[in-house]
């Protein structure tokens, strides 16, 4: 080629690109943000969702031990009353017997009374009547 050939060659002007390269920059960097904001928002409602489950099953867990410790404390408590009422009642019983076994506990009749009442005298007191 020699620079004759060059010459005859009709000029043309240098192609370019419809659209300038900072806008295809532009919308590669408007991409990567909006990947990056949904990938870091749908870890912080896991993680948010995460949190919220466990500290719900710590509430749960919580509330659950606290009924059994009342429960244990209502049966304990019922335990111990029913064993005092065993114990007055068998008190009771032993009051009893030992003040019927005790003449000295008895009532005692004075000497030279007879306490049986008469033929024909009810032990109705309110009645005056003679029998008849």
């Amino acid at each position: 080629m020699s620079n004759t050939d060059l010459e005859n060659r009709p000029s043309m002007p240098p192609q370019r690109s419809t659209t300038p390269w900072w806008i295809a920059g532009l919308v590669a960097i408007v991409a990567i943000v909006a990947v990056a904001v949904v990938m870091l928002g749908r870890g912080s409602n896991d993680q948010q969702a995460a949190f919220n489950q466990g500290a719900a099953q710590a509430t749960t867990n919580d509330a659950t031990q606290q009924a059994q410790s009342a429960a244990a404390q209502a049966n304990s408590s019922a335990n111990a009353a029913n064993t005092s009422a065993i114990n007055a009642q068998n008190q009771a019983a032993a009051r009893s017997q030992q003040n019927e076994d005790n003449p000295a506990t008895q009532p005692q009749t004075p000497a030279g009374v007879n306490s049986a009442a008469p033929p024909g005298v009810t032990s109705n007191a309110s009645s005056s009547a003679p029998p008849q």
